[in-house]
């Protein structure tokens, strides 16, 4: 579901015949006309039953002509297909991931390209992030993107990360929207979770836990977890999307007071952008473009598994174990342990 260059238009950006720069251009334009699909409605339309653009116009209340040329930006684009008859439906791939994706969740994305990344020029001038302070507006869209990306990989994180077997207590530090915390839960019957974010975060997470029904299980805690006290005598501890937040000193400084929290044998769990094992340009261009991202948004970057890892041990835990998921391209997980005599 992108511009892919055949053979021959391959050939033409090798040799530079044709500009790559024009490609990133036509890359951008089809990302906006994408995210513009969602916030229409066509791609929920289209979910429920194939139609033309005629019948799509009345049913989504736009203009035909103008949603005639978007569904045929999303033919070619390989979203859609166009039948004989005129009528538009969804490529099965389009409906295997859709679900995932809330409205909400693509503004965040669509924020983030042409909202945030205006300032980009400021933040490599100033070397941080050159952005206002976010709105309400801007934290529910970036809310709504972390469920987007918890929906893709929570089951294979659950599923994947060993805890030791008599774990009763996890807490997951900057857990807002909860969803990692009740499918850990859900996988072991025997855990309950605290989760630990400020009040403006916390929202999500109790919609999560009335629409889990795991409400005796999942307990939540306002504070900030990076000044307040969050606890002690946890088996497990999650830290999801945060180191990228901070400066070596101070992810190293945070990692020592988590580990402290941990009951021998305890496990501490990291999951965030981390570059890896490159594969090709397209996942190497994705490592980049997240350090740029978190740089301009929070002054912040991605760290190798292996930085990761070295912290851990720092902060006294042993065996650490690195996790590529399947599920959320760029996204890693590792894990330690608290060993005896820490």
């Amino acid at each position: 579901m992108a511009i892919i260059p055949n053979f021959v238009e391959r050939l033409a950006f090798s040799f530079n015949v044709a500009p790559a720069f024009m490609l990133d251009y036509l890359g951008a334009q089809a990302f906006r006309a994408t995210t513009v699909a969602f916030k229409l409605g066509v791609f929920s339309a289209l979910a429920e039953r194939a139609g033309t653009a005629s019948e799509l116009a009345r049913r989504l209340d736009v203009d035909e002509r103008g949603v005639g040329l978007l569904l045929d930006t999303l033919e070619a684009l390989g979203y859609v297909t166009k039948n004989r008859d005129s009528t538009y439906a969804l490529r099965p791939a389009v409906n295997r991931w859709l679900p995932t994706f809330s409205p909400a969740s693509v503004q965040f994305f669509d924020r983030v390209v042409f909202d945030w990344w205006q300032h980009l020029e400021e933040s490599v001038r100033r070397g941080g992030s050159g952005m206002p302070e976010m709105d309400d507006g801007a934290i529910k869209d970036l809310q709504a993107g972390m469920i987007a990306l918890a929906l893709m990989c929570a089951d294979e994180i659950a599923a994947r990360v060993k805890l030791p077997r008599d774990a009763r207590q996890l807490v997951d530090l900057g857990g807002g929207h909860g969803l990692y915390s009740v499918k850990f839960c859900q996988r072991n019957p025997s855990l309950s979770a605290t989760i630990v974010d400020v009040p403006s975060a916390l929202g999500a997470a109790r919609e999560t836990i009335a629409r889990e029904r795991v409400g005796d299980r999942v307990s939540l805690r306002e504070g900030n977890f990076l000044t307040d006290d969050f606890g002690s005598g946890y088996d497990v501890a999650l830290l999801f999307n945060v180191v990228h937040y901070h400066l070596p000193d101070k992810n190293q400084d945070l990692l020592a007071r988590v580990a402290r929290s941990l009951n021998v044998g305890g496990v501490l769990v990291i999951m965030d952008q981390m570059p890896g094992r490159v594969f090709g340009p397209t996942v190497k261009a994705l490592f980049r473009l997240q350090a740029l991202h978190l740089f301009n948004a929070v002054s912040g970057q991605t760290y190798t598994a292996d930085e990761i890892a070295g912290w851990l041990e720092q902060a006294g835990l042993s065996r650490p174990r690195r996790i590529e998921l399947r599920t959320a391209m760029g996204h890693t997980v590792v894990t330690a342990t608290k060993p005896r005599g820490t």
